[in-house]
């Protein structure tokens, strides 16, 4: 028999050596590929909290099904200072010679070479004298802490891949971690929402009380004004005309004075008595948003005002103006304030010309100028002139309650709009108001 075919009992033995060491690869392998399934485990939960300790100590249990240590460190980075402080230790008692090492690993730069590499790295020790993994804690972005560890075996009995078992295994607790984080402060952020959201109910709830306590005052005074009011005044009227009917050849000079000032002043407090009950039925009394044809809202205000633009000469130049949804007796009264405005302060013996366009704008609004030639106003006093009862210089001169414009700027802001004023002294003015092309509803 040739000699070459005999196993010699050495050879048998290097056989059942490499076998049984190609098994125990083998189970690792198999070991690695059940971990690696069950990766999901460290993510399970950690959105509900953010408990470090159990979360350190699931991967302390994965790691070492892969590596065994001898002692393991792990240390997280305070977010307010930016050091890294023991969070976890096993066993409990190398919490200091790990802390020692640690230090040393710092003052040596390893530490942070380390930290730049975002793998598992060996190390001497230094007050351990063997073999020191360092593996940082990291997601793509941030690093969270730092593992330190001791093998308990020397390096040429590990598997060759357990490195990059450990990254895998450290990265996804870095991101558990993160996960964590981020869930608590999303929960935290939910929860000062909906405080805020409660607070900011309360206040409204407490405004719209307001509101409508406000509302009901107006609606009182509408009554005490458009009645109490209006009663002594009536009485007033009546008997001056009595006095000037009965007894007005027997009055002298002074007394026909006293009664012409008297009866002046009741016709001006009757103005201004209509004009606040105006004002307080643009909010307490407005009607309904429908379509309204402001070419003929306009051409309606022009035929009652007939009578006073021919008596002044007037001379009106109309655009084209769109329908729009709106409150029509309120763009009515808008208009008519407008052109009386513009009637009552033109020039001494210049016949007011007054120019009425609309144009379209690209945010949705639909924008109106009113025009005119009459006496103008300080630039600098623009933000008066919608202020009730305000009568700016060079205008007090003119009649009128001084309310007009007041009430048009309670009607372009209850459908949504605003109104401003240009001009210059004895150059004219222009108001121009701006309406959403679509109202739903009318603000109180």
């Amino acid at each position: 028999m040739d000699k070459s075919s005999i196993w010699s009992e050495n050879d048998i033995n290097k056989l059942r050596t490499r076998v049984e060491f190609l098994e125990k690869e083998n189970r690792w392998y198999y070991s690695v590929l059940d971990l690696a399934a069950s990766m999901g485990d460290i993510h399970q939960g950690v959105p509900k909290t953010i408990d470090f300790d159990h979360l350190l100590d699931m991967t302390r249990c994965y790691l070492d099904r892969i590596i065994h240590f001898k002692s393991t460190a792990f240390f997280l980075v305070n977010e307010s200072d930016h050091t890294f402080n023991l969070a976890q230790a096993n066993p409990l008692e190398d919490q200091g010679l790990l802390q020692l090492e640690l230090d040393h690993q710092i003052e040596k730069g390893n530490f942070a070479w380390a930290l730049k590499q975002n793998r598992a790295i060996l190390v001497d020790g230094e007050v351990i004298r063997e073999k020191i993994v360092l593996h940082p804690l990291a997601t793509r972005f941030k690093i969270k802490g730092m593992m330190i560890g001791r093998l308990a075996k020397p390096l040429r009995y590990i598997p060759s891949d357990w490195s990059a078992l450990v990254s895998i295994i450290l990265h996804n607790t870095a991101n558990a971690m993160e996960n964590g984080e981020l869930y608590q402060c999303l929960n935290d952020q939910n929860k000062n929402l909906e405080k805020e959201v409660r607070d900011r109910t309360s206040a409204l709830e407490h405004m719209t009380v307001e509101l409508k306590n406000n509302i009901q005052e107006l609606k009182d005074f509408t009554f005490v004004a458009s009645h109490d009011l209006r009663e002594p005044l009536r009485k007033l009227v009546t008997f001056g005309e009595r006095l000037r009917t009965n007894y007005g050849p027997k009055l002298d000079r002074r007394a026909e004075d006293y009664l012409k000032v008297m009866e002046k002043a009741s016709i001006r407090m009757q103005k201004l008595i209509n004009s606040l009950v105006q004002l307080s039925k643009v909010t307490t009394k407005g009607g309904d948003i429908k379509p309204a044809s402001l070419d003929k809202v306009v051409n309606q205000v022009m035929t009652d005002l007939e009578s006073r633009i021919k008596r002044s000469g007037a001379h009106i130049l109309l655009g084209d103006l769109p329908t729009l949804p709106a409150d029509e007796t309120q763009m009515r009264q808008l208009f008519k304030n407008l052109i009386l405005n513009a009637i009552q302060f033109n020039k001494k013996n210049t016949p007011p010309r007054i120019s009425i366009t609309s144009r379209h704008r690209e945010d949705g609004f639909w924008e109106f100028w009113v025009m005119d030639e009459g006496i103008g106003f300080d630039q600098k006093q623009a933000d008066r002139i919608f202020r009730p009862f305000e009568r700016l210089s060079g205008r007090s001169e003119k009649d009128g309650s001084g309310m007009g414009l007041a009430i048009c700027k309670k009607i372009v802001e209850r459908h949504g709009g605003t109104i401003t004023a240009q001009s210059t002294k004895q150059s004219g003015a222009t108001f121009i108001f701006r309406i959403p092309e679509k109202v739903t509803c009318l603000a109180s």
